[in-house]
């Protein structure tokens, strides 16, 4: 189909259907937001900010979105896949023990967040209170990484099994670690920060019913 020519998508410019440039604006809002919760937090984030900074008018904001909230669960999603996709290849590459593929996951991890400042600063962010789906898929989120953790050590590891207050404990024990090196410049090496939360890790499985 030549570029212009008419599809059940609608009027098609520059090759690009009415569908494939909706999610092509809907990308560059989510990239902004990312750019722009990096630099001032979410709450200190406005819809009109991250338009301008995406180039795109209010009118389609709404077109993608309902409200701000709804593009941080958005954002905050997309930035969770990206971590959780590049953590779990890297345990995989790995190979070895699983105490070898667990350093290789955290290193991962913590090189990501050094390296990817406004990502991290949307991962490692204070999300708590701001609405119930935020924090529905706040908790959600903290538990798909317990268990790729648990996973990691033991290959058996059931989904869902680790008891909710050990889940509590080293998931957030692991955020507190990352939003303090973080939050001082990422000073000391990654792998220290690893030897240091390593213990957090295992204490998934050991209270978990996997070893």
């Amino acid at each position: 189909m030549k570029s212009g020519a008419a599809s059940q998508d609608g009027r098609r410019y520059g090759g690009a259907s009415a569908s494939e440039r909706r999610v092509e604006r809907r990308s560059r809002l989510i990239r902004a937001a990312i750019a722009l919760y990096g630099e001032q937090g979410y709450r200190h984030t406005t819809v009109t900010a991250v338009c301008r900074a995406a180039g795109l008018t209010p009118r389609y904001f709404y077109e993608a979105f309902a409200n701000s909230d709804a593009l941080l669960l958005a954002t905050f999603g997309e930035v969770t896949q990206f971590v959780t996709q590049r953590v779990a290849a890297a345990a995989d590459a790995a190979g070895g023990t699983p105490g070898d593929r667990l350093i290789a996951l955290l290193t991962a991890y913590y090189d990501l967040l050094r390296d990817e400042p406004a990502s991290a600063r949307v991962f490692l962010s204070e999300l708590s209170g701001i609405d119930p789906q935020v924090d529905e898929l706040f908790e959600r989120s903290m538990a798909s990484f317990a268990d790729l953790i648990a996973g990691t050590l033991v290959p058996t590891h059931v989904p869902g099994s680790i008891e909710p207050l050990c889940r509590a404990g080293a998931m957030h024990g692991l955020l507190a670690v990352a939003r303090d090196w973080v939050a001082r410049g990422c000073d000391e090496p990654v792998a220290r920060v690893v030897r240091t939360v390593e213990p957090l890790c295992r204490m998934l499985v050991s209270c978990g019913g996997d070893d």
